[in-house]
């Protein structure tokens, strides 16, 4: 187990936006981030909604 980190390595910030995924991309919108009782896309995000990491698309649950 201990040799096993002796092989890793940090990354770069170009490096890890290099790093692809082992296969689908899930599908970010207002179900997956609310669940199911769904949401709306919110143009002004604030306080209590959901966003996906980097922020692209925010909902407003209900």
């Amino acid at each position: 187990m201990k040799k096993d980190f002796l092989k890793t390595k940090n990354l770069k910030r170009s490096a890890l936006k290099e790093i692809t995924g082992a296969g689908k991309v899930p599908v970010v919108n207002c179900f997956t981030l609310c669940g199911p009782g769904g949401g709306v896309i919110s143009n002004r995000p604030g306080i209590g909604d959901a966003c996906n990491p980097d922020r692209s698309v925010c909902c407003i649950c209900y």
